[in-house]
């Protein structure tokens, strides 16, 4: 796996970019805390200081300058103050006791380097200074700064520490991270490259708790579901008009070479003319129903769409198709409206050729004497479009096969048509986000479209 396709990730480019945010704070904070703590140790030892000041002033007022200067030997003897330095000195600089060999230049406060005698060192080192004058006499109180360097030094080590281990670890994390969205990337890729290479069933595997490269995968997995039934259909459409259409087309031929001959003997070829024509008008008729199946599988064009009231559509197409039926035998009536107004947002176009593909179908396949009916209702926020017969009905182990183009049942073969009426109505239906249910009406069957409620900003994102 290429390290700098890793790198490159998006999850490893944010924790790199969250890293150099958190280096910023964490060097402010930092800052911020290492001030605060040497301030605070800074000011407990000049408080310590002041406190040691107030006790020598003391002993001074009560013993005296004898007094103070064996106070300051025994401490420096017994080496009780390891990280203190005192210093006493009369009016002409000269030293009389203490750790502090050279007198500072200053009274009252400072943070300075004092010389130190032995055993200590002669060299200076850096204290926390109190210089107060006791009539003629100065005394030094110095306290070691090298506790509080010490404390800082290791308060920033510690802070680097913690930021080299947090850095490390969200360069880690993010290294993963962006190694596991890589190789969901390299799967996605991959099936893909089997789609294309035309293995349809493929999908994009998704994790059980999914993120969002996977909920992307989701919807890639329902488009490539939607893909494969396009193109299923495709096949399936591409090897119906093989078969299904070569029978019409032999005949047309046929017909053409009989008046051919004819016209040879001098006979009249009309009637042979005739059928070629029928039989060609029939493939053209065909030919126009698959292009509207593809137009409106294709979900291109809305700007039909629009409120219509269902009622009064329906009633048209039965005032359409009401003579037919009664020449075929067949009692067509529509059930009265159960409400006063039934508005679709829809095509009425497409809901037309539907009524009127579902009707044709019922009328064309039921024997004379047969009742279809048709409905239309609202229940919740669905409209249901209901049409049922008491013809032959259709097998249960066929009904999932009806929507498909160019399928026509055993028992429908001796009937006219061409297999895609009921096509058709799924396209529309689908168009439509409709559902579509077949049912034994015992005898006969029901085919019932469930429409839900549209409304225009959802068509426009489907």
């Amino acid at each position: 796996m290429p390290l700098a396709n890793i790198t490159a990730g998006s999850a490893f480019r944010v924790a790199v970019q969250l890293l150099a945010v958190f280096i910023v704070m964490l060097l402010v904070a930092g800052t911020v805390l290492v001030s605060a703590v040497t301030n605070t140790l800074e000011s407990e030892t000049r408080a310590q200081l002041e406190e040691e000041a107030l006790l020598f002033e003391d002993i001074y007022d009560a013993e005296g300058a004898q007094g103070l200067t064996k106070t300051i030997e025994e401490l420096g003897r017994q080496s009780v103050l390891f990280d203190h330095a005192l210093g006493l000195f009369d009016k002409d600089q000269v030293h009389l006791a203490g750790e502090v060999s050279l007198m500072p230049d200053f009274v009252g406060w400072r943070k300075t380097r004092l010389t130190l005698v032995e055993p200590q060192s002669d060299k200076e080192q850096n204290y926390h200074a109190r210089v107060l004058q006791l009539d003629s006499m100065t005394l030094v109180i110095g306290r070691s700064t090298a506790h509080i360097d010490a404390a800082r030094t290791q308060l920033i080590f510690w802070l680097l520490i913690t930021g080299v281990f947090l850095s490390l670890g969200a360069l880690v994390l993010g290294y993963l991270a962006s190694r596991r969205s890589y190789r969901k990337l390299q799967r996605m890729g991959q099936i893909l490259k089997a789609i294309a290479a035309g293995d349809m069933t493929a999908r994009i595997p998704v994790a059980e708790k999914p993120d969002q490269i996977d909920l992307i995968a989701q919807q890639m997995n329902a488009q490539l579901q939607h893909l494969a039934t396009l193109v299923n259909g495709i096949q399936a459409t591409a090897t119906a008009i093989a078969h299904d259409l070569k029978t019409p087309l032999s005949h047309a031929q046929i017909a053409l070479y009989e008046a051919g001959d004819k016209c040879d003997r001098g006979e009249d070829p009309e009637q042979e003319i005739s059928q070629a024509l029928s039989k060609l008008e029939q493939l053209n008729q065909t030919f126009d129903t698959i292009l509207r199946i593809s137009r409106i599988q294709a979900h291109t064009d809305r700007s039909n769409f629009a409120e219509v009231e269902l009622h009064g559509l329906v009633e048209k197409i039965y005032d359409l198709l009401e003579p037919g039926a009664q020449d075929a035998g067949i009692q067509l009536t529509v059930l009265p409206q159960q409400q006063a107004e039934l508005n679709l947002y829809c095509d009425a176009g497409m809901i037309q050729q539907m009524l009127i593909n579902l009707l044709t179908n019922a009328i064309t396949h039921c024997p004379s004497g047969s009742h279809v009916q048709v409905s239309a209702v609202r229940q919740g926020d669905d409209v249901l479009l209901t049409v049922e017969d008491n013809g032959p009905g259709i097998p249960e182990a066929e009904q999932d096969t009806v929507f498909k183009p160019f399928t026509r049942l055993s028992q429908s073969r001796t009937t006219p048509g061409n297999g895609l009426g009921l096509a058709l109505v799924k396209a529309v239906g689908d168009a439509h986000h409709a559902s579509i249910s077949l049912a034994d009406a015992g005898p006969g069957l029901r085919i019932q479209i469930r429409f839900p409620r549209l409304i225009p900003e959802r068509l426009s994102k489907s």
